[in-house]
């Protein structure tokens, strides 16, 4: 969940200055373009909530219909994060990053929707927590780290890079960590 973040908070933070720094908008167009990648996003998070369910209601295991849909979605959102930084067309470069947080905020809403599902049931909240955690460390970093990164370089392509390669492992890392439900344990259970 941290990849996810890290990923969206370089867009929280950094898009208009992105669009004005790299791209040379105005601050006003800069106010209308900067908009267009966050309605895609809005319309990710609906639609990763209705692909889970979809994919359950298709046979497909419940930790399985969350976990596909957020690897695949985080691998996508990396992928056109990294065309968004090498593309020249400014339309292009709006389109790829409209994708790429269409992609991010299904990968957020099946990561959510992951936690009922992955915990036993007296325990949903405490791995929503430690998921919350994850993301707050992302999202802490993304924005400190880009500024670095644009302040040393002078552009946004390494800073882009980096977010790229961050949602690439965290994607990576959630297909060997993440497997199978945590089996809850029995009342007055010793551990060995």
């Amino acid at each position: 969940f941290s990849g996810t973040v890290y990923l969206l908070w370089i867009y929280n933070a950094w898009l208009p200055s992105y669009l004005q720094m790299e791209r040379h908008f105005t601050i006003a167009k800069t106010g209308w373009v900067a908009a267009i990648p966050f309605v895609f996003g809005i319309f990710g998070s609906l639609s990763g909530g209705h692909l889970c369910d979809y994919l359950v209601r298709s046979g497909v295991s419940p930790m399985l219909s969350r976990k596909g849909p957020m690897v695949i979605a985080l691998l996508g959102g990396s992928f056109f994060t990294a065309l968004a930084a090498i593309t020249q067309a400014n339309v292009l470069a709006i389109g790829f990053i409209a994708v790429a947080m269409f992609l991010l905020y299904i990968a957020s809403s099946a990561a959510w929707a992951m936690a009922p599902v992955a915990a036993p049931g007296n325990s949903t909240a405490s791995l929503g927590a430690v998921q919350n955690f994850g993301g707050y460390c992302g999202g802490t970093l993304a924005p400190a780290l880009t500024g670095f990164i644009v302040q040393k370089t002078t552009s946004f392509t390494p800073a882009l890079h980096t977010g790229a390669a961050i949602g690439i492992l965290a994607a990576l890392l959630y297909v060997v960590l993440v497997r199978e439900p945590i089996t809850p344990r029995t009342p007055g259970a010793t551990q060995a």
